[in-house]
């Protein structure tokens, strides 16, 4: 192979991301899978499956995600159909679309957001990982 080291392997190299622990899912970009952030999320594009982030998920107008997040903090300004486990604090833009129950002790919900689900107030100290065992919904449904 051209300008390949020899015994140099490409698949232990790590994903580079910004300074700032931010992972990006740029508009056009669909993922299928699970996809697991140790840092923040900024997503633009679509993902179909779940969300494990330990930062901020952001998800953009043009974002969609067809699955269940966990994470501390997120602001939805694009569509999520799925559960939302969060920490900390879940804001709805207006224009937003949420199909799904959310696991919260804080949320902020903009007037023209639409939210069809249930809505779970949880304790501040209660860890992620705890949140998404208790609901198992979408597990079950298979």
């Amino acid at each position: 192979m051209l300008g390949k080291k020899k015994n140099e392997d490409y698949s232990a190299k790590a994903v580079k991301v910004s300074a700032d622990g931010l992972t990006t899912i740029a508009q056009g970009t669909i993922v299928t899978g699970t996809v697991t952030v140790e840092g923040n999320l900024r997503l633009d594009g679509t993902v179909d499956g779940n969300i494990s982030c330990k930062g901020k998920v952001v998800i953009g107008p043009q974002g969609k995600i067809k699955g269940d997040i966990t994470c501390d903090a997120a602001v939805l300004h694009g569509m999520l159909q799925g559960d939302i486990h969060v920490t900390e604090e879940l804001i709805m833009k207006s224009g937003c679309i949420m199909n799904g129950d959310v696991y919260t002790c804080k949320l902020e919900i903009e007037s023209k957001a639409r939210f069809n689900g249930t809505c779970n107030t949880t304790e501040k100290s209660m860890p992620v990982e705890g949140k998404a065992a208790l609901s198992g919904k979408h597990a079950q449904e298979g």
